[in-house]
């Protein structure tokens, strides 16, 4: 595939916002979905994130701009939930202020704060509008809590479908975010680092592999394998491999099929990244 448009600051941002204006979107039927199971023993809920897309400059000749789109993900902290993992900006809905920011949004109080996917996602009917300003709200305020990305600074370019989670009953909603321009960030405790990744790293079939999981007994003893293996994605990090697997890899597939049309290729079998799994990956405590 010729990877030029994403080279193309103007043309790549048009391009995200046309495929996921026709792309589905299943918001309003997994809403209904976690509704229907409140009252259940093991009660499913959900949140949203954004996954921030960002035109990295290499350097200006003239007016022409040169660089690359890249996504800026978080390495989550060895405090939380999955430590280690690459993630998008995101978390557990805040009922008063994601409806607070979803009246903010629907009424353009804050001129500045949206962007060009609100008008297609009007398009899809009063339920999932409603629905994409509301997470898209609860997206925008984890992404500030985490990062100190500002609203201001996010530019929404439209939906992605849900990802169910395998290994706890949490629903991922993704939207996708232009980040306007670079900004100081300030990582919560939640976050170790943001790592940068150049969307063309997903085109090179040589970053592939699998990645495979030492899982403690403790956790086999509840019903997960070893090795637990995936899919991945590597990339090299300041000399150092970074490892993109999981939720996170399958919500930048769905991304790339949807804007490119594009399937990640089957990783090297021969190619095993092999690691520990962390004892307390399923709960964020501290281990005694």
């Amino acid at each position: 595939m010729n990877t030029d448009i994403l080279r193309d600051q103007a043309g790549f941002r048009q391009q995200v916002i046309d495929a996921l204006s026709r792309g589905p979107v299943d918001y309003v039927e997994q809403f209904a979905f976690i509704e229907r199971q409140r009252d259940e023993e093991e009660s499913f809920a959900g949140g949203a994130v954004l996954l921030p897309l960002f035109f990295q400059e290499e350097k200006k000749s003239g007016e022409q701009r040169h660089g690359e789109y890249a996504f800026l993900l978080n390495k989550r902290s060895k405090k939380v939930l999955q430590p280690g993992d690459l993630c998008a900006p995101g978390g557990g809905i805040h009922p008063f202020f994601d409806s607070l920011s979803q009246k903010i949004l629907r009424f353009k109080l804050l001129p500045g704060v949206g962007g060009p996917g609100l008008e297609p996602a009007r398009r899809r009917g009063k339920g999932a509008y409603e629905k994409i300003l509301f997470l898209l709200g609860n997206a925008l305020r984890e992404s500030w809590e985490e990062l100190r990305l500002s609203p201001f600074n996010v530019e929404f370019l439209g939906p992605l479908p849900t990802y169910p989670l395998s290994s706890r009953r949490w629903i991922i909603f993704p939207l996708v975010g232009r980040v306007k321009q670079a900004w100081q960030p300030k990582l919560s405790w939640e976050v170790e680092k943001i790592v940068p990744i150049p969307l063309s790293t997903f085109f090179n079939p040589g970053n592939y592999a699998i990645y495979s999981l030492e899982v403690p007994e403790k956790l086999v003893a509840q019903g997960i394998p070893s090795p637990w293996e995936f899919p991945c994605l590597v990339h090299l990090e300041n000399g150092k491999e970074e490892i993109l697997w999981g939720a996170t890899f399958k919500v930048i597939q769905t991304f790339f099929q949807i804007v490119f049309d594009f399937s990640f290729p089957s990783p090297d079998s021969r190619r095993i990244i092999r690691r520990p799994l962390a004892p307390n990956y399923l709960t964020g405590r501290e281990e005694l």
